[in-house]
């Protein structure tokens, strides 16, 4: 053979090596290809996309193709409405790749892989220079994962000088080479990476629907878990079933894989800023537990409170550091979190940060915490949140509901017990209220076994119990030192401040008290008063104030503050009875007493009224003594005069000196006739006096009114001045001279101008004497600021027609005026506003029935330190 020939022959022997070798790498390249197929169809849900990912990565491996050296490969998802990009990045070492959300950034390498894809190309490939590629990374090691990568991969990044990157285009993916190396793949493996591009764009086909499916599936799985809490709501008849439907609703999130977290209901008071929070999964509950947290200023409090009162509908919040030490500090000893259960405060307090995710309703809010949740979790907390909001309007129609159909029991209750204690008419019948009490508080749905009432004795410093079972049945009846044992010394201490007491016993406390009564003599045997061989294995003793005592109510849980409240209804009841036993028997026991105190008092009152007619008559006494003092000083001295003159008469007589004689007997007649005079001036004043001041068997008769009231001015005035001479004061009287005789009993009439012009008198005097106290000699020497005391008396005929006609009769003063505060009392038997001794308090009362009596009317107005006007209207027909 030729050496041509030769050279022919190894030269197609090459070419069928070559062809060969081909064909076996095309069929390597279809196994994988196919691998990645299989791979894709045997998906059954969409997390298996990244074991797709990893066969991809393994081919290329196994090809070595696509990797450059740099042992990772991307293949990436695209998201054209919102131009988002998903990386999904392997490594060798990695069992599963890393995935990385890379969002829009006007940047060349993210906006030349937007072009290029949106132009429809099948493949793309570009190296970038330094400058391109350092701020790209300062970008993505902050906004995507890459600020996850090692630091080894970073300093190698930003010690490149290039980068480059590759992609082989599909519908929805692609293959994503890239390398800080500046390498790109070579021509003869493009067609390569575009078939696996659109394999793999097959796979995530498939993803896609597995991904909405199982979307479905979840949303169907949502919607049934949230059918369930709304059928539990509907199904709710009563509002303690709350905690129910809060435990289907904690179940339902566990269903939906709410896991490594606890979720809290929580519902909040705009006003006050307290919340109340549900809470499940601590101990041995078998339903989510209520926890009390009143408002604490607390920037972790307030975060959770402020967004709901904006109207928010979504928030997270992190605690962390020393913030979250305050804040657990505060929750655990200041709230009714610290009933949790240690090992529970404990964890929850070692725990550096905690993150809340929280979504708000009408009402509050539902917390999913200490671990954030992703954006899926925060939407079906966020559903969630909308139910429970139905949920919770539901609990307080029924709330409503129940609180009125109580309060219509409560009344109709509280009626038959008022009914009862209107039916009492002893003592003895506070004996038919008591079962009614016990029965009642049945009725009211009191959940007891034992009650009674605990009656305080304060002036003794000793309580009663009447201790019964629920059928009325006596227990014990005990009489009790204060002191005794905390059963008497904390209700009396709390009754004293009209606050509910609560107590809890277990059976060794129960059979200790009941050790300590039989010790004091209070009980005979323990059965009895336990009501049974066993004493109670647990007891909670609820004590209830009213304003006698204390009503009692023992039982097995405590109960609730509705309940409580309905306990306070009875025993306002009760306390109305028991005042009413009690009225009965003060009423017995005092009725003697009462009937002797009348006596004496009626006794007393005429007493009183005798000495206030005698001080009228005193007032007048010393009136007429006065007023007739100026003519017996005539008749007095005209005496002494005659007597001096007849002396003198004698003399001239034996002198012979008759015309001294006639002068001095015309002298002496002068005078006899002054003192005839004077004599019948006195008698006219006495018999006019004593006219009006003497009984006339009440008889009414024709009385000047005009000339009565003027007598009685003067007798009051001149009554005044006897008792004190220095007094003065203006008289101004003002009589309508047109005015008639009228039909009264003139003492009477006299008596009620006496009293008011003796009143008036006395108020100017008493103004008088302040005034001048008040004034310095500088001021009363210049006469300043003086003061005139004045009464005033005037009569005045009112009315439009004769048959109308009334006598109008004022007396007023300008003294110190009536308190407005008394003004209303003057004319109330014994009420006074004079010193003691200065008054019996009977002048105005008496004045009063006076006018009555004559068909008048008597009124007054005053101006406190003005002066006063009373006013008498009597009828002239």
């Amino acid at each position: 053979m030729t050496s041509q020939q030769e050279q022919l022959r190894n030269a197609g022997s090459a070419a069928l090596e070559r062809d060969l070798a081909e064909k076996n790498r095309q069929l390597e390249i279809e196994a994988a290809l196919e691998k990645v197929r299989s791979r894709s169809l045997a998906m059954h849900n969409s997390t298996e996309l990244n074991e797709v990912v990893k066969v991809v990565f393994d081919q290329f491996n196994a090809l070595e193709i696509g990797l450059y050296g740099e042992k990772t490969l991307s293949l990436i998802t695209f998201n054209d409405s919102k131009k988002e990009i998903t990386n999904y990045l392997t490594f060798p070492d990695e069992t599963y790749p890393v995935s990385t959300f890379i969002p829009f950034y006007d940047h060349p390498i993210i906006t030349d892989v937007w072009d290029a894809k949106n132009s429809g190309v099948d493949y793309f490939s570009k190296v970038y220079g330094s400058e391109e590629k350092d701020s790209y990374f300062i970008w993505a090691f902050e906004h995507t994962n890459n600020k996850n990568l090692t630091e080894e991969n970073k300093k190698l990044i930003r010690e490149s000088k290039v980068f480059a990157t590759t992609i082989a285009f599909a519908k929805y993916s692609g293959i994503y080479i890239t390398s800080v190396f500046g390498i790109v793949p070579p021509e003869k493996e493009r067609e390569v990476l575009i078939r696996f591009a659109k394999v793999f764009d097959q796979s995530y086909t498939r993803f896609l629907d597995l991904q909405k499916a199982e979307a479905q599936e979840r949303e169907a799985k949502i919607q049934l878990a949230l059918e369930r809490v709304r059928a539990r709501t509907m199904a709710m008849q009563k509002s303690i079933e709350l905690r129910e439907v809060v435990g289907i609703l904690y179940e339902q999130l566990q269903y939906l894989d709410f896991k490594y977290g606890a979720c809290t209901i929580t519902i909040m008071d705009a006003a006050s800023g307290d919340m109340e929070w549900w809470m499940s999964g601590f101990g041995k509950q078998e339903y989510p537990q209520s926890y009390q947290v009143k408002y604490f200023d607390h920037p972790g409090y307030v975060a959770q409170l402020l967004p709901w009162k904006n109207g928010e509908k979504f928030s997270s919040i992190v605690i962390a550091g020393e913030a979250k030490q305050s804040y657990d500090q505060i929750i655990f000893n200041q709230t009714d979190f610290k009933q949790l259960p240690d090992e529970a405060i404990k964890t929850m307090s070692q725990l550096e940060a905690v993150t809340f995710s929280i979504a708000y309703m009408k009402y509050g809010a539902l917390l999913w915490g200490p671990m954030a949740l992703s954006e899926e979790y925060s939407n079906i907390l966020q559903c969630f949140a909308k139910v429970f909001e139905q949920t919770y309007t539901r609990f307080l129609d029924l709330q409503r509901a129940e609180a009125q159909a109580r309060e219509a029991i409560k009344t109709s209750s509280l009626d038959r017990v008022r009914g009862e204690i209107a039916s009492m008419r002893n003592a003895d019948d506070l004996h038919r209220i008591t079962p009614l009490v016990w029965r009642e508080l049945t009725t009211l749905g009191i959940p007891f076994f034992r009650c009674g009432v605990m009656i305080v004795n304060e002036q003794e410093e000793k309580v009663e119990f009447y201790l019964s079972t629920p059928g009325a049945k006596s227990l014990a009846t005990l009489h009790l030192p204060f002191d005794s044992s905390d059963i008497t010394r904390h209700p009396v201490i709390n009754w004293r401040l009209q606050k509910v007491y609560t107590d809890h016993w277990d059976k060794e406390q129960f059979m200790a008290n009941t050790k300590l009564l039989i010790e004091q003599g209070q009980i005979q045997t323990a059965n009895t008063y336990q009501d049974g061989e066993e004493p109670p294995a647990s007891i909670t003793l609820q004590f209830v104030p009213f304003k006698q005592g204390m009503m009692y109510v023992g039982s097995v849980e405590p109960l609730t503050d509705v309940q409580i409240d309905l306990v306070q209804a009875v025993a306002d009841a009760f306390s109305v009875a028991y005042a009413r036993y009690e009225d009965f028997t003060k009423l017995e026991a005092a009725k003697k007493q009462v009937e002797n105190t009348l006596t004496e008092l009626q006794a007393t009152q005429k007493q009183l009224i005798q000495s206030e007619k005698m001080a009228s008559l005193g007032e007048l006494t010393a009136g007429i003594a006065h007023e007739i003092q100026n003519p017996l000083n005539f008749v007095n001295n005209f005496s002494e005069v005659n007597s001096e003159l007849i002396k003198e008469l004698k003399t001239e007589v034996m002198n012979g000196n008759m015309e001294e004689v006639n002068a001095i007997v015309n002298d002496i007649e002068t005078n006899s006739e002054k003192i005839n005079h004077h004599g019948k001036r006195a008698d006219a004043i006495v018999k006019g006096m004593l006219q009006h001041s003497r009984s006339s068997g009440a008889t009414k008769e024709p009385t000047d009114i005009n000339a009565l009231a003027d007598e009685f001015l003067r007798l009051s005035y001149h009554g005044l001045r006897a008792k004190d001479k220095s007094f003065n004061a203006s008289l101004k009287t003002d009589f309508d001279t047109t005015l008639e005789k009228m039909e009264v009993i003139p003492q009477d009439i006299g008596r009620v101008l006496l009293n008011l012009l003796n009143n008036a008198f006395y108020t100017v005097n008493e103004k008088k004497r302040q005034v001048e106290s008040n004034l310095t000699g500088f001021k009363n020497l210049l006469g300043l600021e003086r003061y005139e005391p004045t009464v005033s008396v005037s009569t005045k005929k009112i009315g439009d027609k004769p048959d109308n006609y009334r006598v109008l009769i004022s007396v007023k003063d300008n003294g110190n005026g009536i308190p407005q505060k008394v003004v209303n009392k003057i004319f109330q038997p014994f009420f006074t506003t004079k010193p003691t001794g200065h008054g019996t308090g009977l002048g105005l009362s008496l004045s009063y029935d006076i006018i009555k009596a004559h068909g008048g009317e008597i009124t007054v107005e005053t101006v406190e330190g003005k002066g006063t006007e009373f006013m008498i209207e009597l009828s002239l027909t």
